[in-house]
C-alpha cells in the first residue's frame, strides 16, 4: 500500500518542477524578444527604432516617454537631409511632443520637451545665422530661409527668427514674403520692437505704398530727432506719398535738432520748393478768378516760402560745396520756381505782372549761374547743355 503512494509524490513532485521550469522559460522568451530601443538608436538604426515604438504605442498609446524618444529620434533624421526637407521631420517632432502633453507627460518629461524644442530650434537658428555670416549669395539665403523656416516649425512664437527669415526672403527678392515674416513678428511679440515696425515701413515703402509705409513708420512710437535712421525713412514715405506739409513738419524739427547735417536741409529745401509750387498754382487760379485780395494774399506766402527754400539749399550747399548733389538742387530750384512765375505772370493782374517777371528774370539769372557751374564740372552733361541753351533764349527774351 504504501510503495505506490511514494511513487506517486515522486511523480507529482517533478510534474510540479516542469511546471515552474515552463513558466520559467516562457517568461525568458518573452523577455529576450523584447527589442532594446536605445541601442537601436546608438546604432543608428533609426527606422528599425521607430518601427518598435510604433508597435508599441499601437499596442499601448499611454506612454509619453515613447513620444519623446520618437520625437528624438526623428530630430536626428532630419539632420541627416537638406535644410529644405526638413519640414516633414519637425513637424513630426511638434506633433509627438504634443501628443506626450496629451498622454499625461509628467514635469520632468515636460522639461525635457521644453529643452529639446530649445536645442531644436537654435540648431536651426543659428545655422541660418552662420550663413548670413559666410555669404551673400541669393543660393546661400535660399538655405538660410530653410533653416529659419524650420526653426519657426518648432518655435512658432520666434520673433528673432521671423525677423531673420524677412530678411533671407526680402534678398531673394521677395518683400511680399519679408513683410508677411514681419507682420507675424509682431503678431508674436507682446511689445513690438521699434525696429519692427521701421523694417516694415522701409519694406512698404521699398513695394511701392508709401502711405502704409509711414503708418509703421509712425507706429514706431519713436522720438524721430533720437533716431535718425527712423526718421530718414519716414520723410521718404511722406515723400512718396506726395505728403509735402508732413515732410516739411518733420523735416523743420530734425534740422532744427542737427543744424549742420546738409542732408537734411537739402531735402528740406526741395521740399519746401514742392509747398511753393502748390501756393503757385493757387496764385495762378486767384488770378484767373480775378480775385486781387486773395492774389495779393497768396503771392506774399510764395515769397515768403519760396525764400525759405531758397535758404535752406544755400545752407545745404554751404555745408559741402563739393556736392554736386546740392549744387544741382539750387540750379534746378531756381530754373522751376522761374518757370512757376512766367506761367502766373501770363494770367497776372496788369498791376503785377512787372513784378512777377522781374522775379522770374531774377531766378533766371540765378539758375543760368548754377547750371553753368555743373557744365564747366561736367562739360558733356546734355541735360546740363540744354538747360543752359533754354535759360540763355528766356534771358534774350
Amino acid at each position: 500500500m504504501h510503495t505506490p503512494k511514494t511513487i506517486h509524490m515522486k511523480i507529482s513532485h517533478f510534474t510540479r518542477l516542469a511546471g515552474l521550469l515552463l513558466v520559467a522559460g516562457f517568461f525568458i522568451s518573452c523577455g529576450s524578444s523584447k527589442v532594446n530601443i536605445d541601442q537601436l538608436v546608438a546604432d543608428n538604426n533609426y527606422d528599425q527604432a521607430l518601427a518598435e515604438i510604433d508597435k508599441r504605442l499601437s499596442e499601448e498609446p499611454g506612454q509619453p516617454d515613447l513620444y519623446i524618444t520618437r520625437a528624438e529620434i526623428t530630430a536626428e533624421m532630419a539632420q541627416d537631409v537638406e535644410p529644405e526637407l526638413r519640414k516633414d521631420h519637425y513637424n513630426q517632432v511638434i506633433a509627438d511632443f504634443e501628443s506626450s502633453a496629451e498622454m499625461g507627460a509628467n514635469d520632468n518629461q515636460l522639461a525635457t520637451i521644453d529643452s529639446l524644442k530649445q536645442q531644436y530650434w537654435k540648431t536651426e537658428h543659428n545655422s541660418g545665422l552662420r550663413i548670413f555670416e559666410a555669404d551673400n549669395e541669393s543660393n546661400v539665403y535660399q538655405t538660410a530661409k530653410s533653416h529659419f523656416e524650420n526653426a519657426l516649425i518648432i518655435r512658432p512664437n520666434a520673433v528673432s527668427s521671423y525677423q531673420n527669415l524677412a530678411v533671407a526672403e526680402f534678398n531673394l527678392g521677395n518683400i511680399d514674403a519679408a513683410i508677411n515674416s514681419l507682420e507675424m513678428a509682431i503678431d508674436s511679440s507682446n511689445d513690438p520692437s521699434a525696429e519692427l515696425y521701421e523694417t516694415l515701413g522701409y519694406l512698404y515703402l521699398e513695394k511701392g505704398d508709401p502711405e502704409t509705409a509711414a503708418d509703421y513708420y509712425e507706429m514706431a512710437n519713436t522720438d524721430m530727432s533720437e533716431d535718425i535712421n527712423l526718421a530718414y525713412g519716414l520723410v521718404n514715405a511722406y515723400i512718396s506719398n506726395s505728403n509735402h506739409e508732413a515732410a516739411v513738419s518733420l523735416l523743420e524739427n530734425l534740422v532744427e535738432e542737427y543744424p549742420d547735417n546738409a542732408n537734411l536741409r537739402n531735402v528740406y529745401g526741395t521740399q519746401l520748393y514742392e509747398i511753393t509750387s502748390e501756393i503757385m498754382a493757387d496764385l495762378k487760379e486767384a488770378y484767373e478768378d480775378t480775385d486781387a485780395s486773395l492774389a495779393e494774399q497768396i503771392k506774399v506766402e510764395a515769397v515768403g516760402m519760396g525764400e525759405e527754400a531758397e535758404t535752406q539749399l544755400i545752407e545745404a550747399f554751404k555745408r559741402d560745396t563739393s556736392n554736386t548733389e546740392y549744387l544741382e538742387s539750387l540750379a534746378v530750384f531756381y530754373n522751376n520756381l522761374a518757370a512757376n512765375y512766367m506761367s502766373v505772370a501770363k494770367v497776372a493782374s496788369e498791376d503785377d505782372k512787372s513784378e512777377l517777371r522781374s522775379r522770374a528774370d531774377r531766378l533766371i539769372e540765378f539758375a543760368t549761374d548754377f547750371y553753368g557751374r555743373l557744365s564747366e564740372m561736367d562739360p558733356n552733361n546734355s541735360t546740363y547743355n540744354e538747360k543752359l541753351t533754354t535759360l540763355n533764349k528766356l534771358k534774350n527774351n
